[in-house]
């Protein structure tokens, strides 16, 4: 057995006590010998990593540690760890969905190995995101009828996790072997800086206090944290929205222009219309009445059922659910949502919600009350409602302006035009004055001009099309106190239909150019 050795592999992400890994385990299997192939390499995620230990008798195991990541400190780390040990053992205990098994954990590194860590079996299977989505031209895709089996797996599984009841919001943790609820580690109160945040952070006894929290937590968010690749006005294109894969890729190439003229991410006008979000969210979640079927309780929620945390079989049976960090119970309407697939950003399309909310409806007992039936079908397919504010909350996606619209056309209806409402509140005194506290903070205007300069080296035909976008948009002038008329009189949004017409402009442009002027051609090709 190898010593923590600096040339092995399985060092790669944390140097740990090899031997003392496989006395443990070895020890916790009643003396069956196992070896940790100490070059192997380590397989890792965002905030962990693993290595595998094999035993004599050809079971395998899982050691799976904490990224010593500088966004997510080892207190923090530590503490999701412990939680989610604790889920996956309350899982165990209180139903048949598939998840590991956690054979011991330690939260801390005050350990005989070195580091925190969770031990547990592989998963069997494989996982889903193998197979879901080509990826490669040799890799086929998954078939819909097997993309229905596994949706309607899932939704008999929500409603599995809808039966595990607690009477506050909040996460697991295990203490002298029976389960608390304590603070809320979810999604949107830890990452992406969140931690930092002085929020109340549960556990809450009420889905107001809970979404009250969140609410701060995105708006402290906008003011002071890295928003980034989040503009407001202007989403990221995605593939979804255009024919091909080299219309998005120009789509995508114009926004970067756009934005990187005058830092329009992370400087004050996007960050001031954030806010602005978290204001109407705050009014609007005074009133929203989102479906639940059990108000007063709340269920247990797998936080990423994307395809990288699913495992199946040959036949697509789903063998393991992986991956519960940031667990925790929710509101019942935000349970009751499509699990995003492939990635957990990505809305599910309205044919494969279908076998979901199926598979949902069918794993309820027949000797359920059949008016039941028909409350928990209405909240499901009204779940998307809930997808979108559990996505905006956390600022989970790059479509930010988009979940708003859902949320806002739900709540609000026809009633008061949203672009006419961010007109409204970026001239009102409140908002111009934190405009003018948050610039502060923004860079030094000339290393914004540096950055442009870096940028659009060599791409001048590119820049005047972005600082024209930037003048039509009225930037500069959204908080701006100013007497004379705007611009603008509606709300300037980036949507698709803009980067369709100036894709289209220049390629227009393009055939209008002498053949003489190579250098502009190749510039905008």
């Amino acid at each position: 057995m190898s010593s923590k050795s600096g040339s092995d592999k399985v060092f790669l992400y944390r140097k740990f006590d090899l031997q003392a890994l496989c006395r443990r385990a070895s020890a916790l299997r009643r003396g069956v010998p196992c070896v940790c192939d100490p070059e192997q390499h380590p397989a890792s995620g965002s905030f962990n990593w693993a290595v595998f230990i094999s035993f004599e008798d050809g079971v395998r195991w899982v050691f799976r540690a904490p990224h010593p990541r500088d966004f997510m400190p080892e207190e923090q780390a530590e503490k999701l760890l412990a939680s989610e040990a604790a889920t996956l053992r309350y899982l165990k205990a209180h139903s048949d969905i598939p998840v590991p098994e956690v054979y011991e954990y330690c939260a801390s590194s005050d350990n005989d190995i070195g580091v925190p860590f969770i031990l547990m079996n592989e998963a069997p299977g494989r996982p889903l995101s193998n197979f879901w989505k080509a990826s490669e031209a040799f890799q086929p895709s998954l078939e819909t009828a097997k993309k229905n089996k596994i949706l309607s797996q899932l939704g008999a599984i929500t409603w599995k996790l809808s039966q595990l009841r607690f009477d506050k919001i909040g996460s697991l943790f295990e203490e002298a072997g029976s389960f608390e609820l304590k603070e809320c580690l979810s999604r949107g109160h830890m990452l992406r800086g969140r931690y930092l945040l002085e929020i109340p952070r549960g556990p809450f006894v009420s889905e107001t206090e809970f979404y009250d929290s969140l609410v701060s937590a995105f708006s402290e968010h906008a003011e002071t944290l890295p928003i980034s690749p989040n503009c407001f006005v202007a989403p990221i294109p995605t593939p979804v929205e255009y024919q091909s894969s080299i219309q998005c890729k120009k789509a995508v190439g114009l926004w970067n222009d756009f934005v990187t003229i005058g830092n329009k991410i992370d400087t004050a006008n996007n960050r001031v219309d954030y806010v602005v979000v978290a204001d109407a969210l705050r009014d609007i979640l005074r009133t929203l009445e989102l479906p639940a079927v059990n108000p007063g309780t709340f269920p247990l929620h797998h936080p990423d059922l994307s395809a990288n945390n699913i495992f199946v079989d040959d036949d697509c049976n789903i063998t393991c659910l992986i991956d519960w960090s940031f667990a925790s119970s929710i509101p019942e309407a935000t349970l009751l949502t499509m699990p995003g697939l492939p990635q957990y950003g990505d809305e599910l399309c309205p044919q494969l919600q279908i076998p979901f909310i199926d598979g949902f409806i069918a794993a309820i007992p027949e000797s359920t009350d059949q008016k039941l039936f028909q409350k928990y079908r209405e909240s499901l397919e009204l779940g998307q409602v809930a997808w979108a504010l559990s996505r905006l909350l956390s600022l989970d996606s790059i479509r930010d302006y988009n979940l708003f619209a859902n949320v806002w056309q739900f709540a609000r209806g026809s009633d008061q035009d949203m672009g006419q409402y961010f007109l409204q509140k970026r001239c009102l005194p409140h908002y111009i004055t934190l405009y003018n506290e948050v610039h502060e903070e923004d860079p030094p205007i000339l290393e914004i001009e540096e950055e442009e300069k870096d940028y659009f080296r060599d791409k001048d035909f590119r820049k005047a099309i972005a600082m024209k976008l930037t003048l039509v948009s009225d930037w500069k002038r959204q908080y701006a106190e100013i007497q004379e008329p705007r611009l603008r009189e509606n709300m300037f949004v980036a949507s698709p239909v803009l980067w369709k017409w100036i894709h289209a402009f220049v390629q227009d442009w393009k055939e209008m150019l002498d053949r003489s002027t190579p250098e502009i051609r190749g510039e905008i090709e």
